[in-house]
């Protein structure tokens, strides 16, 4: 490695941790989450048997976008390699909860801080084969750690916005020694591959984005009994805002209270991205001239012209499916977009604003497909939807569109997999 980036990065962390420690005992405070996890975060996670046969797997799921391409991941491996251990650390506490509910996992874990000794702790205790880092979150310590131990790390799904890109570009002395060691980068698209190859990442290729290949909605679901399950029986039309950030749903409010002047029955449902802003967010659809219920607190009834705030995790994915449009979430902001295959699977059209880098390529193939309409700002939210809401041709032929463009970009889990057993292959023997 680098032996001056490496004595500079860890200068830095000692200088700062006293700092770093405040801003997250506030951040946990603040959002009222628990400190159960500090142990782990500090390298003292569970002692695991070692994997005499087959190896072990270290995934990591920042939080549950990620988890969710994991969900997907994980049974590709275990087809491949049957016997294969696999554990997934996260940083975010829902992140964990997705990842628990993954059959085949060995064990969830939180992430440890990128301390020297933390790092060191994790990979005595868990005993890896090779690391998978999905997505995008590259800790030097870790990959240091790993690679003086011959330990391969990669990323899959591979994802690197310009924005980030011109982050890493500026401390580019000190992630060269980091992109340096890994083992390969399996990107999402060809603009993250360009990327990751322009920062000096080896063994980049271009595998496809593994968010097209979570399971298709079952054949026989009812959009009618949908609408029931979230609360918006006898709605019609219904938008569904998926993980939405602040702003975002005064601007959505102020657009369904104009499109109920054509479309009196109108139902939505709003799904922040973050729970503990829930509060926030049904102020300012009040503002907007909206009332809400929750939807856990739900008791049945009828849903038309009502507004639903779902107020719990993992239920968005299914949500979409009683929707006629949705709405993407962190797109009207400078965030760069949430998740539209989510919408697009069930043959469900989307708008959304301007700021979609995170699913650049994504949104841009579901646009020239017909599947999706981008707006410049929130005034163009009300008038983006109508067509779709006006007459069932113009919406179920965007919505076919939506659902192609899915069916047709399947198999990046599969790549995917196969990247992974070829290296824990190559680990294998070069330990041998």
């Amino acid at each position: 490695m680098n032996a001056l980036a490496y004595i500079l990065y860890n200068a830095a962390i000692i200088i700062s941790s006293p700092f770093i420690a405040a801003w997250y005992l506030a951040h946990f405070w603040k959002r009222g989450l628990s400190l159960t996890g500090v142990g782990e975060r500090l390298g003292f996670v569970r002692r695991l048997r070692p994997a005499e046969e087959g190896g072990r797997l270290w995934l990591h799921a920042v939080s549950v976008g990620e988890a969710g391409v994991a969900a997907v991941l994980v049974p590709e491996i275990l087809k491949r390699r049957p016997r294969l251990r696999i554990v997934i650390s996260t940083v975010t506490e829902t992140g964990r909860e997705e990842a628990e509910k993954i059959e085949g996992v060995e064990y969830v874990f939180y992430l440890p801080f990128d301390l020297p000794f933390a790092v060191r702790s994790v990979l005595d205790r868990i005993g890896p084969s090779a690391i998978a880092i999905i997505e995008t979150e590259l800790w030097p310590n870790l990959v240091w750690a790993a690679a003086r131990r011959g330990l391969p790390v990669c990323i899959v799904n591979g994802r690197l916005s310009e924005k980030s890109f011109r982050g890493y570009l500026r401390l580019r002395f000190l992630f060269a020694s980091v992109l340096g060691r890994l083992a390969g980068v399996a990107a999402r698209g060809e603009a993250d591959a360009a990327r990751y190859r322009a920062l000096g990442a080896p063994g980049v290729f271009q595998a496809g984005n593994i968010k097209f290949d979570a399971p298709a909605p079952p054949g026989e679901a009812d959009p009618e009994a949908l609408k029931e399950a979230f609360g918006l029986a006898g709605a019609g039309p219904v938008i569904v805002a998926g993980s939405t950030h602040p702003g975002e749903e005064a601007e959505i409010g102020r657009a369904i209270r104009a499109l109920r002047e054509q479309f009196g029955n109108l139902g939505a449902l709003i799904a922040p991205r973050h729970l503990q802003r829930l509060d926030d967010a049904e102020e300012d659809l009040r503002r907007a001239g909206l009332e809400t219920v929750r939807w856990s607190g739900l008791s049945g009834g009828s849903g038309g012209g009502r507004v639903v705030l779902l107020d719990v995790m993992g239920k968005l994915g299914e949500a979409y499916g009683c929707a006629t449009a949705g709405f993407i979430g962190g797109s009207l902001i400078p965030h760069g977009g949430q998740n539209p295959i989510e919408a697009a699977r069930w043959g469900v059209p989307v708008v959304f604003g301007p700021h979609m880098a995170n699913f650049a390529e994504v949104a841009e193939i579901l646009l020239r497909a017909g599947g999706a309409v981008q707006v410049q700002g929130p005034e163009g939210l009300a008038d983006a939807f109508l067509p779709w809401l006006s007459g069932a041709g113009a919406r179920d032929a965007a919505g076919a569109s939506a659902r192609e463009t899915v069916n047709a970009n399947r198999g990046a889990a599969g790549r995917a997999a196969d990247f992974l057993a070829g290296l824990l292959d190559a680990s294998e023997g070069n330990r041998g």
